[in-house]
């Protein structure tokens, strides 16, 4: 199967635009359908820049590498080429427990995200920067279930499904695996490195694992880990 290649795979692309139904609930504005129903003509306009602004970023960057499970423990999966403690937590195992491929991915929108945020607050456009930074939080993710889709077609090719994707500082998974994990993905390929305290530059950027394996089905893919 193609994707069972060892070793890294680049993927670049653009995100979907996304609808104004979909940035409002981005937005954490759910009552409303479309921008021009909320009352207030400062937010309507804050919120119309920031979308326009964000569909002009939609570009995005990522790798992913996947690998075999070799070994299962009650506190740890270890898979091919990887350190022995990068999956070390109890919610990984659990969540890998029927797995029998793993891709780990990085993906990022680059750094004019942080550029144009900070630009704008240096403006003095602290709400449409408000509103820029909930949107690229929301574009990075959906650049992620990009890289994942390509990842679950392969794998179903194999009659291998997806969980969840998980990433280290959700449950009892530190944040500090976040180094490891980007060192075995090789994300600095795209530009991404953890700073001192362990949060992903560029800002918009997201890293994550995914389990695949026969006994899963397509809808444990729904459930969190």
């Amino acid at each position: 199967m193609r994707l069972l290649r060892r070793g890294v795979i680049p993927l670049a692309g653009q995100v979907p635009p996304p609808t104004e139904r979909q940035i409002l609930r981005a937005l954490r504005i759910p009552h409303a359908q479309q921008i021009a129903d909320l009352e207030e003509r400062g937010v309507r306009e804050a919120i119309t820049l920031a979308a326009r602004r964000a569909r002009g970023m939609a570009a995005f960057s990522g790798v992913f590498r996947a690998a075999r499970v070799k070994e299962r423990t009650s506190e740890a999966v270890v898979v091919e080429g990887a350190p022995p403690g990068l999956l070390c937590s109890g919610t990984v195992v659990r969540l890998l427990e029927a797995a029998e491929e793993v891709a780990v991915l990085a993906v990022t929108l680059g750094e004019r995200w942080d550029e144009e945020l900070d630009a704008l607050v240096a403006r003095g456009e602290p709400a449409e920067a408000w509103f820029l930074d909930a949107l690229g939080t929301y574009m990075v993710d959906q650049a992620a279930r990009v890289v994942e889709a390509r990842v679950a077609s392969d794998m179903a090719r194999a009659g291998l499904h997806r969980t969840p994707r998980y990433r280290p500082g959700y449950g009892d998974w530190p944040l500090e695996a976040q180094a490891d994990l980007c060192a075995f993905v090789e994300s600095a390929r795209i530009g991404v490195h953890p700073n001192e305290a362990m949060s992903l530059l560029p800002r918009k950027s997201v890293t994550g694992v995914v389990g695949f394996g026969p006994a899963l089905t397509p809808a444990s893919a729904r459930n969190p880990g």
